[in-house]
């Protein structure tokens, strides 16, 4: 084959550069060959795997409440889930922490390229929501040694209870009868000290997020809170997501999430920050 194209018509005006090439490409070995053939292959091979762009992704976050997200640290297991789902894709998530008012506005006028802990129900239009990454549970938190008979919300009535700020706001209708209708609910914007007033017994009921009481159980050091505890699940959780500006990020960002949850990555994020105490 070579010698054909050595023979070619010298009358061609390209013939002095053909003759060149060919006359160096008869210089290499035939391993050398092969592997030079090979590299286009190989280099499609590893362009294929990677990521077609690393974005700087800026996230408002709206929600920050520890554990799901510390702000003064710029970390936090929600964070943690989002920041390491966009980087096995090769993006890089840039926090801004907001007023949770502004998140909406600021996705919409874009000012950012994606919201988190948000969902259909925030009212975001225009936007790329994710599959869920984590859920909010709330529950009513009693001493186990007190034998408190609550199964529903209604129950709640009877006892002390301590919820968090703005919980009739947040947990239903039947929820907000019940606290307008009791003499010793409470609410408290500081949820360590419902922590504080459980385990000091000072009031019957706590009504909180479950990982929110784990980890400020955790941290608790004012009172001892090795009693055991019984946990009412009275409400349904939520599910967030996060809203991307746009549909590639809101894939790539699936695909991340779907790594971080089979190679048991997700859970170890968890456990960081709320691993579970037995009762």
């Amino acid at each position: 084959m070579l010698v054909n194209w050595l023979a070619v018509s010298d009358r061609s005006p390209e013939w002095p550069l053909v003759r060149l090439l060919a006359l160096c490409w008869s210089s290499i070995s035939p391993r050398r060959m092969a592997a030079a053939l090979l590299l286009p292959v190989w280099l499609g091979v590893l362009l294929g795997s990677s990521p077609a762009r690393a974005d700087k992704i800026s996230v408002v976050i709206g929600l920050a409440l520890p554990p799901y997200v510390i702000a003064e640290r710029d970390t936090g297991m929600e964070l943690e889930i989002v920041r390491e789902a966009l980087a096995l894709e090769g993006h890089t998530l840039v926090p801004s922490y907001v007023p949770f008012s502004r998140v909406l506005t600021m996705l919409q006028q874009g000012q950012a390229d994606a919201a988190m802990t948000v969902n259909e129900d925030s009212g975001i239009a225009g936007v790329f929501y994710s599959d869920s990454h984590i859920s909010y549970r709330n529950i009513a938190v009693s001493l186990a040694a007190r034998n408190y008979p609550v199964t529903s919300v209604e129950d709640l009535g009877h006892y002390s209870v301590l919820a968090f700020q703005n919980a009739r706001r947040y947990l239903g209708a039947e929820f907000a009868v019940m606290a307008a209708n009791s003499a010793r609910y409470q609410e408290v914007a500081r949820q360590a000290k419902q922590i504080t007033m459980l385990y000091a017994g000072r009031i019957d009921l706590i009504v909180l997020d479950e990982n929110i009481f784990e980890y400020y159980r955790q941290l608790e050091l004012r009172v001892p809170t090795d009693a055991g505890v019984r946990r009412h699940t009275l409400f349904e959780p939520v599910h967030y997501k996060v809203a991307f500006a746009r549909e590639s990020w809101r894939q790539d960002f699936n695909r991340g999430l779907t790594k971080l949850r089979n190679s048991g990555r997700y859970q170890q994020i968890i456990s960081r920050f709320v691993g579970l105490r037995p009762e």
